[in-house]
This record gives structure tokens, C-alpha cells and sequence, in this order.
């Protein structure tokens, strides 16, 4: 009698653990609630730099059709650099949303149509 029960057991726990994995198989993970937010697309002068409108981000990707551009999460932070047109570069990752203004610098000679995307989640 014992025996029979512990396997009716074994079974109700093998079957329950089943009945668990197939129910996280058909809902599928949670996808993260991750967004882009364009900012100062357009042409910057030789040494010349554009905040876009304070919003919250954790970090910021840029590239410049004709050269180079630098990004930060706001003109005051670390800059991050990438040298060649459409080439593009990131900022450093905040870790989580914060309230800035994102900014990307046209640092060559020439005018640069540069793209600021911020990122968010």
C-alpha cells in the first residue's frame, strides 16, 4: 500500500512539473519593454554639438554620414567617440532609466549629418 502511494505521488509530481513547464513554454518569456527615441537628427557644423530634449534613456547611439560623431547621456558626462562616416558609437550604460537631455558632437572639419537615437527601457 505504501509503495502504490509513493508512486501515485512520484507520478502527481512528475506530471504537476510537466503541466508547470508546458504552461511556460506556450506563455513564452516577457519581453522587455524596450524603445529607441530619435534626437538632433540633421547637419552639424565643424566642432559643433546638439542636445535633444530631456527624456528618459540609459543610453545613447549615434553615427555621421560624413565623419565621425561623439555621444554622452548629457553634455557634461564622459564622451564616446568613433572616428569613420557610418560608424556608430554608444554611450555608457546608465543601468536604468534616468531624466537627461542626450547629446551627440560633430568633432571633424566638416559638416556632418549626424543621427542621435537614445534608448530606453
Amino acid at each position: 500500500m505504501r509503495k502504490a502511494l509513493r508512486k501515485g505521488r512520484l507520478v502527481g509530481a512528475l506530471l504537476g512539473t510537466m503541466a508547470l513547464l508546458v504552461l511556460g513554454l506556450v506563455l513564452g518569456p516577457v519581453s522587455a519593454q524596450a524603445s529607441t527615441s530619435p534626437y538632433c537628427g540633421g547637419v552639424l557644423g565643424p566642432d559643433r554639438g546638439c542636445n535633444g530634449a530631456a527624456r528618459w534613456l540609459y543610453q545613447n547611439y549615434g553615427w555621421g554620414d560624413q565623419g565621425g560623431v561623439c555621444v554622452a547621456l548629457h553634455q557634461s558626462a564622459e564622451w564616446y567617440c568613433v572616428g569613420g562616416a557610418n560608424q556608430g558609437v554608444y554611450s555608457a550604460n546608465a543601468g536604468s532609466n534616468i531624466w537627461v537631455e542626450p547629446f551627440i558632437l560633430n568633432p571633424g572639419g566638416v559638416n556632418n549629418y549626424v543621427h542621435g537615437v537614445s534608448l530606453t527601457h
